[in-house]
């Protein structure tokens, strides 16, 4: 918060605003109060004009506008994909607005769209201005409170309706978006809505993953094999708490001669790595059976070697879930009822895996235990949890922006009828 007050620029203050919000992700504290300092996120944007938008052309086609920093290489362009590429061209434009650095995902997104803008150099007033010119209908926000995010863009309301969802955990509180994408596992009807200042489009599956290509799959459990069970947590460092280490703690103490392997970014240097080693050690983790590895090229392949993915709380994976199911690897998660708990739960649910889920920690490790003691099932998810993604909603990008574009149309035609009779 003192990096948030020293900051002298309007961009900045945003950046260090946006990353404090996102810091309570990371805490397991109730929904009401994540929503209420969510909400505190309009305070900054005080004395902005909105754009008006009573007289607009009328268009053939639906003018879409995507902003996030992350259609590059990055766990998000896994997501993007069925947005930029599958979009219906007869009924829809699609205009992107990219924050981020560029590489060879950046190009690859550039030609599949009706026009690009980088815009990574853009103050947030002249990106909304650019949005507004290009007189885009339905601007959506891939990113959240996320960092490098577009998000304040929209404070501006460069778009007559204004999405979004995906890139974040919960609510942008930000009274002009006007709609978040949720699905029904993770915000059940009734259960969440008045925790989000956005109305909820519920769709099949909140996300559409995109596995890479050419990836082997799974022949089974290593630990057929090997004779000892190995967990894998990949999920960022920086969501692991104390409460998750003394669960995985537990699991070790029932599970002998098991293994864990935590591998991130967080463990590319020595000293993080000896910081991360000697936390645990004071736990009293028996540090013979604790692997550190940094982040890889190789970093699918390396699922391979693990036959149980543990899931942080209450910040758990999205990326690394799929990441992991697409690759064989079962995925244990702990959820409670706030938005920010349930991406795993949710994808899991999506999948027909509901039931590695468990809503109290006791549960959280009596299910890591029980799959990690029956080789015969654990060897069976690791053969067949691709096709179950594969034939899911998960992985269905022609059905998921088919509804996705449904919820354009409504929407649209909501704001046409309440503004233009």
């Amino acid at each position: 918060w003192q990096t948030y007050e020293a900051a002298k620029s309007f961009e900045d203050r945003c950046t260090f605003f946006s990353a404090w919000l996102m810091s309570y992700n990371c805490k397991d504290i109730p929904a009401k109060e994540i929503y209420e300092k969510h909400c505190r996120f309009n305070e900054l944007f005080v004395g902005i004009k909105p754009y008006r938008h009573q007289i607009r052309e009328k268009k053939q086609k639906l003018r879409v506008g995507y902003i996030s920093p992350d259609f590059r290489a990055h766990v998000m362009s896994y997501f993007c994909w069925p947005f930029l590429a599958t979009f219906d061209r007869d009924g829809f434009e699609v205009y992107v607005y990219s924050l981020g650095k560029t590489d060879q995902y950046t190009e690859a997104f550039r030609k599949l769209v009706t026009k690009w803008n980088d815009i990574k150099e853009f103050e947030f007033k002249k990106i909304a201005a650019q949005i507004y010119k290009d007189k885009v209908d339905i601007l959506v926000d891939l990113a959240g409170h996320t960092s490098n995010s577009g998000l304040p863009v929209l404070a501006w309301k460069p778009a007559p309706v204004q999405v979004s969802g995906l890139g974040y955990m919960t609510t942008t509180g930000l009274c002009t978006v006007d709609y978040f994408f949720t699905d029904y596992y993770v915000d059940p009807i009734g259960m969440n809505d008045e925790y989000f200042s956005e109305k909820l489009l519920r769709l099949h599956s909140q996300f559409c993953y995109n596995g890479a290509v050419n990836l082997p799959a799974s022949s089974g459990t290593p630990a057929r094999t090997r004779g000892r069970v190995l967990f894998g947590v990949f999920n960022q460092y920086t969501k692991v708490n104390d409460e998750m280490l003394q669960a995985w703690l537990e699991i070790l103490r029932r599970v002998p001669r098991a293994q864990i392997l935590f591998k991130g970014v967080a463990f590319a240097g020595a000293k993080a790595v000896f910081s991360a080693f000697e936390r645990m050690r004071a736990l009293g983790f028996d540090m013979n059976r604790v692997i550190f590895e940094s982040a890889s090229r190789d970093y699918m392949q390396r699922y391979l070697d693990v036959d149980i993915a543990l899931d942080t709380y209450p910040y758990p994976g999205g990326g690394t879930t799929c990441d992991a199911l697409y690759m064989g690897v079962p995925v244990i998660t702990r959820y409670s009822d706030r938005h920010s708990a349930r991406f795993s739960y949710g994808i899991l649910s999506v999948i027909g895996m509901a039931e590695l889920a468990s809503q109290t920690q006791e549960g959280y490790i009596e299910k890591a235990v029980a799959l990690a003691g029956d080789l015969d099932l654990l060897d069976g998810l690791h053969r067949n949890l691709r096709t179950m993604m594969r034939q899911s909603p998960l992985m269905d990008d022609t059905g998921y922006i088919r509804e996705v574009e449904g919820f354009y149309r409504k929407i649209w035609q909501k704001y046409e009828e309440q503004n233009n009779g």
